[in-house]
């Protein structure tokens, strides 16, 4: 089973790194509340150590799937960036331990590829503390513990999903219906309420297929490949009707790829075609003024044209 762990200041054993509407905390110790846990992740780093030898890893919230990311400089507050395991390895959310215990388990931790860039509770440990990034001071808000606890298991394992590249299984929600996932049913793409036991609605946003392709504004290529099925969801040129095709994570298939847009709001995204950034995931007729989308709404493409209908969120799949 894998481990979650606390991650604790010396300056204050009652309070806990969490995250806190997006930003990286210190907030009172809850053992309720699953964004005070957090993956170790010794895997993503490959391999790679900091200039002492001690071995790389990166931080992953439990509750939101968000990753610790280097802050911008000296004396910034450290960021939180959605977690993509697949693919190439983002230097900028790997960190290090220090190998010495500076006593009851604390260390410090610094930046993989900077050992002069600590961990720091800003101003000393309290409630609503930013966590930042300073140089070596002697400070107690400067010594931390990550301590593991027994949890419920990490993500499923790609082992588990039977596919050699992936990140984390989302769920996709739909701006035009509150409430309602994209899923499968009878081989077709649909809207559904959300369900956590429908394994029709785990998506994985696998990148092995895509290579190196973006689309040509630069964003990343990847497929996404539905959980109960093993399918990939494809899309036809000149098509607005998505179908469900076989996952061969050897070969680039264009026609199964996809890119997400920058952020329009809320962290919602257009979910557009690889080949034409200009073609979007669409609930059919999802509009209000249409009714809206609902229960059974069936998914196509369609020219993008800044409807809700068109705008959806991946959240990691409890």
């Amino acid at each position: 089973m894998a481990l979650t762990s606390r991650i604790q200041c010396r300056a204050s054993d009652d309070l806990s790194l969490t995250i806190v509407d997006g930003q990286p905390v210190l907030t009172k110790a809850d053992a309720r509340d699953d964004r005070q846990l957090w993956f170790k992740d010794l895997t993503y780093g490959a391999g790679r150590t900091d200039e002492a030898g001690s071995p790389a890893f990166a931080l992953v919230n439990k509750a939101t799937g968000e990753a610790l990311k280097h802050s911008f400089g000296y004396c910034c507050p450290v960021r939180a960036i959605k977690f993509y395991p697949a693919g190439y390895v983002d230097e900028s959310v790997l960190w290090a331990e220090t190998k010495k215990d500076l006593g009851g388990g604390f260390r410090l931790i610094h930046m993989v590829n900077n050992m002069d860039y600590f961990f720091d509770a800003e101003e000393g440990a309290r409630d609503g503390t930013r966590l930042i990034l300073f140089r070596w001071s002697r400070g107690l808000n400067q010594q931390w513990r990550i301590s593991p606890r027994n949890s419920a298991p990490a993500p499923p394992s790609v082992a588990e999903l039977q596919l050699p590249e992936h990140a984390r299984p989302v769920r996709i929600l739909c701006q035009s219906g509150q409430g309602l996932s994209l899923t499968v049913r009878d081989d077709t793409a649909v809207l559904a309420p959300v369900d956590d036991e429908d394994q029709g609605q785990c998506w994985v946003q696998s990148f092995r297929n895509a290579g190196h392709v973006t689309d040509d504004e630069g964003h990343r290529a990847f497929a996404l490949v539905n959980r109960a099925t093993g399918k990939a969801l494809g899309h036809c040129q000149g098509d607005e009707m998505v179908y469900l095709a076989g996952h061969k994570p050897d070969s680039v298939d264009v026609a199964l790829l996809w890119t997400q847009s920058d952020d329009l709001g809320e962290e919602y995204h257009n979910i557009r075609t690889v080949s034409d950034v200009g073609v979007v995931l669409d609930a059919a007729n999802g509009v209000p003024e249409a009714g809206g989308a609902h229960d059974g709404t069936p998914v196509i493409v369609f020219p993008s044209n800044g409807g809700s209908n068109q705008k959806w969120k991946m959240l990691p799949f409890c």
